[in-house]
């Protein structure tokens, strides 16, 4: 049986059509570099501190049960200018992604243009011709002709991204952009932390003042109490000018209180993107004390790596970094760049859409790194640095998430002691002042003695303050170090905001 030679062309229909398939696997299949993975980092199983088990609020400022915190958190985190120069940066970090992406796809643009020449009746042919006998830029013919040109048509050009140069500098591109994103809810908890310490700042020290106010009141009656007495003759002016010595010092506190809690108000407006001055009234409202919560979940510290957005930033700048390396490490390779082009051509616009006019060029270009002084694998050093600085960069912010947490704990935990220790003092003082009352209305204390009671009291009370306003800060630096205040569900609603 006689065999017959296949035609070129004649290839089976399913080679031909795997051929364009086939291609995009290939290219996916050269990516230079190493392949990310997100490093495995050991942490305790738990906190050594014996918090409940859990995840922290995300709207962890609504334990504290004030609706005028509630109002300036939401405030603050939508016209805060430093979270909005935040939120501008995930922009420029999205804008750059998409520059990079488009650099490994084909360019594709269009012209359209048309001339008109009238050679000189002047100049020789010599002259169109040039000195070396050829043509010069001008058209050829007689002196004197006149010539049009049109053209227009479409032109093209694609750089293979044969070893993953430019999907390499996408997967960089897209991590940094991931790490801005966690940057900016960074500093959304950080915005959030700022706006409940100066108001429970603000609110704590209104209730000092309260309590100078009264204390200042104690302290005329006694200094009223020794003039009196010195009037009869029944004490020396010793009495009434230690009484007046500690009017004063309290009325010297109280400015000072007042003071700090006018820059607190001033630093609240300018959180909230205000005018220093723009809460003052707001905030003189009078307004319950906020209360911090009793349990406060704390969950694993396997969760920070999650929850914390400085953690979730610095593992996505080691991603970039690694793909980096995959960047310049494609760079040491070949690199092949398709053109093409498709113009109609003509000397009369009648004729320009024409079959005849049909002008097609195409082209490929290898480009071959030979030397270059040791360039592209200095780049290549260096991207691997950075990504070994990223690595211990990421490390290091885990162990300083860890580190926040405990350190947060174990004020908390003080504090908590403290706070009930002091409380125990001002409940006896308390007790005592009330004893005094009694005694006094049978006869056996004196009014001086009932008026050092109560200034013992108000002083324990103004500790008692204190030390629940401690409390209260320890709460909201523990849920800024856990990262709570952003919540997975409504940044995932927002796209990614």
């Amino acid at each position: 049986m006689t065999k017959t030679a296949p035609r070129m062309g004649s290839e089976p229909l399913a080679a031909r059509l795997a051929a364009p398939v086939m291609l995009p696997v290939l290219l996916a299949a050269c990516m230079a570099g190493p392949n990310y993975s997100e490093p495995t980092l050991a942490t305790p199983a738990a906190f050594s501190h014996g918090e409940p088990p859990g995840q922290p609020a995300p709207a962890w400022w609504r334990m504290f049960r004030d609706p005028m915190l509630d109002r300036l958190v939401d405030e603050a985190r939508a016209a805060n200018l430093d979270l909005r120069q935040a939120t501008l940066r995930v922009e420029e970090a999205r804008h750059r992604a998409r520059i990079v992406g488009a650099a490994t796809a084909p360019t594709i643009s269009a012209d359209a243009q048309g001339g008109y020449t009238r050679l000189s009746k002047t100049t020789s042919i010599a002259a169109l011709l040039g000195e070396s006998g050829t043509p010069g830029s001008e058209p050829i013919g007689a002196p004197g002709t006149a010539f049009e040109t049109y053209q227009t048509g479409f032109d093209a050009s694609w750089e293979l991204d044969l070893f993953g140069a430019g999907r390499r500098g996408l997967e960089a591109a897209d991590a940094r952009t991931a790490s801005a994103v966690w940057t900016r809810r960074d500093a959304e908890i950080i915005l959030t932390a700022e706006v409940a310490r100066a108001y429970l700042d603000y609110r704590a020290l209104d209730q000092r003042i309260a309590v100078a106010d009264a204390l200042q009141e104690v302290r005329d009656e006694v200094l009223v109490f020794h003039q009196i007495r010195r009037r009869h003759g029944l004490t020396s002016t010793l009495d009434e000018r230690t009484a007046e010595r500690d009017g004063a010092s309290i009325a010297a506190a109280r400015e000072d209180l007042v003071a700090q809690r006018t820059a607190q108000a001033h630093a609240l407006a300018v959180l909230l993107a205000r005018p220093p001055m723009a809460l003052i009234n707001d905030l003189a409202e009078t307004q319950a004390a906020p209360t911090a919560p009793a349990v406060i979940p704390v969950g694993l510290p396997s969760d920070l790596l999650r929850r914390r957005p400085d953690v979730r930033a610095a593992e996505r700048n080691l991603a970039a970094a690694t793909a980096e390396i995959g960047v310049a490490v494609a760079d040491l390779y070949p690199s092949i760049s398709l053109t093409g082009a498709i113009h109609l051509v003509s000397g009369s616009l009648s004729t320009l859409i024409s079959s005849d006019s049909l002008q097609p060029t195409a082209g490929a270009a290898l480009m071959l790194p030979l030397f270059d002084g040791g360039r592209r694998r200095a780049t290549v050093d260096l991207r691997q640095t950075q990504a070994q600085e990223a690595l211990l960069a990421y490390q290091g912010a885990v162990l300083i998430a860890l580190k926040d947490v405990e350190d947060a704990l174990s004020r908390l935990e003080a504090d908590r002691v403290r706070e009930e220790q002091i409380r125990a003092a001002e409940s006896a003082a308390r007790d005592q002042w009330t004893t005094l009352q009694a005694q006094q209305n049978a006869g056996l204390a004196t009014a001086l003695d009932l008026l050092a009671a109560r200034a013992s009291f108000l002083d324990a009370s103004d500790a008692r303050i204190q030390a629940q306003g401690a409390v209260d800060l320890d709460v909201v630096a523990l849920f800024k170090a856990l990262g709570g205040g952003w919540d997975e569900r409504r940044i995932a609603d927002a796209g990614g905001l």
